[in-house]
């Protein structure tokens, strides 16, 4: 039988969460449910799976640790936790019914292999899950069976609980949280701000599907339940939302935000708006030349002109099209949407001294950029090899500096949304420092380091400017 590859990951994780048990640090520190103790065993696995979507509560308040599994709903959990792939075709059981909430995930997991049915036409849909079919399924995709660790787990017919079940999901996480997101060097920011922890949920999964740093937009004074009663019109949310100067009060705040090209921005709708922290978030910072892709949770209103009437709020950014989730929304739906949007591409930060650093000079200031990995900035290195250069540059569109190089360099055009530091190769023959965003045909030489979108005006000055490039 051909293994599963991730369902593997699952099985390994069981092993771990089975024979290791939940580590104590793993304690939450407020589960949202009542019926989950921050200093129970599972509270730490509760969270995780909660915030990732993968299981929910028995009820708003409730979660029901030691509640149990029907084996549709285990299949459910897991097929969720694969992203919820496209399956097509009918299962071979009597006791299932096409079109219900379960049916895609049964016909998944039999067609993987991963939960077979009784051997009478029967898949126990509404059966609890036993101790003993999780390690089945252990057996079945890494050939050995581990019945000891997590508290009460014998590998029984006893039926395994919903804590149990957390348990084991968490260990996957952590498992593919180690092997798939880079470890806060990424130049890609999710900031969310999340009431009811919708918003979080698909902030959780943009984090993971693109390697990104995460911050929570945390009010300084949090929201209660009182604030956040939209059928009152005189709470908090409701006097903020009517109030166009509202900018409620930020606890902490983004660290080294320069090093951000890309900015994911999600928040909850609100009235058909942003809440007012969001303009309070924009406003702290310098976006000037920064991708901004703006995403929010509602059961029904669309993004609308949410997203459009911040967009003066940040107007040096460019801001590309958001889109609008549930908080239960497949990771798969979110990695379709991240897959169609035109991320602009960074290069990677070099270290100082490498052959891939340029120094220019400009009005008596030293700026330093780091060359891109491409023929035409290897041309470029070549050029500069003989000494320096000196370009005689003026401005074009109150966006960019523009001057010959006085030669010919190969192109390698891609279609770039440029940001305030972009060094810019055009028509094979002129040299583009750019101060603020544009969207063309361009090859990209390199990127000016350290150095924000207002710093950068202010050494460019106001209309021509001598520019001296030359090698780290």
């Amino acid at each position: 039988m051909r293994k599963h590859k991730k369902l593997a990951s699952l099985m390994l994780a069981l092993v771990l969460a089975l024979t290791l048990g939940v580590p104590a640090c793993a304690a939450a520190e407020d589960t949202g449910f009542s019926d989950v103790d921050a200093s129970a065993w599972y509270a730490g696995a509760v969270e995780y799976c909660w915030e990732r979507g993968w299981m929910a509560g028995t009820s708003a308040a409730t979660f029901s640790p030691e509640g149990t599994l029907t084996r549709a709903q285990l299949v459910t959990i897991l097929y969720r936790v694969e992203g919820e792939p496209d399956v097509t075709g009918d299962d071979s059981f009597t006791d299932t019914e096409p079109g219900r909430w379960y049916s895609s995930a049964v016909l998944w997991a039999s067609q993987q292999g991963l939960v077979n049915g009784y051997g009478n036409g029967l898949f126990g849909t509404n059966d609890p899950v036993t101790q003993e079919h999780l390690t089945l399924i252990f057996q079945r995709y890494t050939e050995a069976a581990v019945t000891e660790g997590i508290p009460g787990f014998d590998g029984s017919r006893n039926p395994a609980t919903r804590a149990q079940t957390a348990a084991v999901l968490m260990a996957y996480g952590q498992l593919q949280d180690q092997q798939t997101v880079p470890s806060g060097e990424g130049r890609t920011l999710v900031a969310y701000f999340s009431a009811t922890n919708n918003t979080k949920a698909i902030a959780n999964h943009l984090r993971d599907i693109l390697g990104a740093d995460i911050y929570e937009i945390t009010p300084e004074t949090p929201y209660t339940s009182a604030d956040l009663n939209y059928n009152d019109n005189s709470s908090r949310a409701n006097r903020e939302q009517n109030d166009p100067a509202a900018r409620p009060a930020i606890s902490g705040s983004v660290e080294n935000m320069p090093q951000y090209d890309v900015i994911f921005l999600g928040y909850p709708i609100w009235h058909g708006q942003a809440p007012r922290i969001i303009s309070t978030f924009l406003e702290s910072y310098d976006l000037s030349g920064k991708t901004i892709v703006p995403f929010c949770t509602s059961g029904s209103s669309p993004i609308g002109s949410s997203a459009e009437n911040l967009y003066a709020l940040a107007s040096g950014a460019v801001w590309l099209d958001g889109n609008r989730f549930s908080g239960s929304t497949a990771r798969s739906t979110i990695e379709n949407w991240v897959d169609g949007l035109n991320l602009p591409k960074s290069e990677a930060p070099q270290p100082e001294g490498d052959a891939s650093m340029l120094n220019l000079t400009i009005n008596g200031t030293v700026l330093t950029a780091t060359l891109a990995d491409n023929t035409s900035a290897q041309a470029l290195r070549e050029l500069l090899a003989d000494g320096p250069l000196t370009i005689d540059m003026s401005d074009y569109g109150n966006m960019e500096k523009v001057g010959p190089l006085g030669t010919s360099l190969p192109t390698n055009n891609e279609q770039i949304t440029t940001q305030a530091g972009d060094i810019i190769l055009y028509q094979g023959n002129s040299l583009v420092i750019y101060y603020a965003p544009n969207s063309w045909n361009f090859t990209r030489l390199g990127r000016i380091n350290d150095v924000t979108a207002q710093e950068l005006r202010d050494i460019l000055g106001d209309g021509s400017v001598s520019v001296t490039l030359s090698l780290g």
